[in-house]
Parts: C-alpha cells; structure tokens; sequence
C-alpha cells in the first residue's frame, strides 16, 4: 500500500476518487512539478517549489496552495510510504465550471518509489516541428509528445526534440545542449527553464564555455557532442538524432565530464 497526499490530507492512492466532472480533466487545465528524494535527502526542492508557484500564479485560480503546505505534506509522505530514492510528483487541477468566475485549485502530491531506477547510460532522439504552448511552465498537456510515442517507438528514441523556424527549443521532457569546438550551447527561447538545466549550466562553468543562445537544426546535426538533461534523465548523452551519428557515435568526454560534476553535486 502507498500513500498520496489529496486535497489537504493522507490517503491510500487505491482510495482516492477523482470527479468525473472535474474542470482541470475536462479543459486539459492544470500544471505540475516533479523531483527526486535521493538517500532521504531531496535533490534541489526549493527550486522545484519556486517553480511550481510560478505555475500556479500563472493558472490564476482562486487562491495557491503554499509551499508550507507542501513541504510539511512531502515531509510526512517520506515518513509515511518509508521509501529512501523516490520521486514526487505535485499535480494541480483546476476545479469547478465554466460559469464560475473563479476556478478552485485541486492539488494532490503522488510519491513513486524509485529504488531500482536507473538513468539510460546514453540514448537516441527524433526532431518534430513544434513549440509547446506556454512553454515557460509546466503543464500537463503532453498531446504532442504522446502522439508521437508509436514514431519514437519505432526509432528506439529516448525523446522527442521540438524545433520550429530552423531553431532547436527543448525536448519534450528535457532540456538541450550541444558542445561545438568545446563549447555548451543551450536553447535560450522557448523552453521550460529546467532545474537539471540550471546545476548543468553551472558545473558547466567548471569545463569551459558556455552560451545560452540560438540552436539551429545545422548546429543539432553537426555537433560533437549533444546531451538532454531532466531531473529522472539526469545527464544523458545522445549518440544518434533521426538514424545519424553524432560526433564519434559514441559517449564524448565533455557529457562524461558534465555527468560526473553532475553527480557529485548530487552528493553535496
């Protein structure tokens, strides 16, 4: 048995009941976040909260659940279900009609025990023409990457990256970035600002030189090196884009390097 946190208190997750009216199911209406619990120790919560109250600001519903709330509810959660590597996940839904003239938040934080997880070693992606709607928050609309979830079945890819206008925004659950000439270049539009994203831009810092600016689909595809980074991914480095190599075709030493950094800053 595991528990979730629903609508203020503990609950068995087999006993939670959602409305088949709820607002937030019905109009695709809601946002998220999600980190990790590492040896019980939280991997870079505050951002992540920071994050998820810029999303709910962003919903504008009646009133926002705070960070307080959170904590004390992941807290007891962690005592709770006892798991030592777990994931969180904080999901909000709005609640109510469409003639309300406000719409109620209903939150509810779901733990995963991630205990046997491991991050893929190195990985493929597919390119597709799109920019997420409201890119700069976390929604729960994934319509796009789930159609395409038979084409990346096909492929053996990890991920979908999204372009549009020649230019490299993000991949549907991860950030990007490319080493050229030993540079990290890193999409600077159009892309959800990912926690991962921000430790890897500065250990980054550590290795050599770094700039946030327009990826062109030229640069993806003559890069020496390309690595997507999430807070499940971790670092992972990519070795094909759509059938073609990159670089050597295999793991480059700046993503091995960036990976390791990585990693002991998860230990910090």
């Amino acid at each position: 048995m595991a528990y979730c946190y629903f609508n203020g208190g503990m609950v068995d997750e087999n006993e939670v009941s959602l409305s088949i009216h709820n607002f937030g199911v019905h109009r695709g209406f809601g946002v998220f976040d999600f980190f990790r619990m590492r040896d019980g120790k939280y991997s870079f919560i505050q951002d992540h909260l920071d994050r998820f109250e810029k999303s709910q600001r962003f919903m504008d519903l009646s009133h926002i659940i705070e960070q307080d709330e959170i904590r004390e509810a992941v807290d007891t959660l962690r005592d709770w279900n006892g798991y030592t590597d777990a994931g969180f996940k904080l999901m909000l839904l709005a609640d109510g009609k469409d003639s309300d003239a406000e719409l109620s938040p209903l939150f509810f934080i779901l733990q995963s025990d991630l205990s046997n997880h491991e991050s893929a070693p190195y990985a493929s992606v597919i390119l597709h023409e799109y920019v997420r709607e409201y890119p700069q928050i976390k929604t729960i609309s994934y319509f796009t990457s789930n159609m395409l979830h038979r084409k990346k079945a096909k492929a053996g890819a990890i991920d979908v990256i999204y372009h549009k206008d020649n230019l490299i925004s993000e991949a549907s659950r991860s950030n990007v970035f490319i080493v050229q000439g030993g540079v990290f270049k890193t999409p600077a539009e159009n892309i959800l600002e990912g926690i991962t994203r921000k430790q890897v831009l500065e250990v980054a810092s550590q290795v050599g030189s770094i700039e946030v600016t327009n990826v062109t689909i030229d640069d993806f595809f003559t890069a020496d090196e390309i690595f997507i980074c999430s807070t499940l991914k971790e670092i992972c480095p990519i070795v094909e884009v759509d059938g073609n190599s990159v670089g050597s075709g295999k793991v480059g030493p700046l993503s091995r390097k960036i990976n390791q950094l990585f990693q002991q800053k998860l230990m910090d």
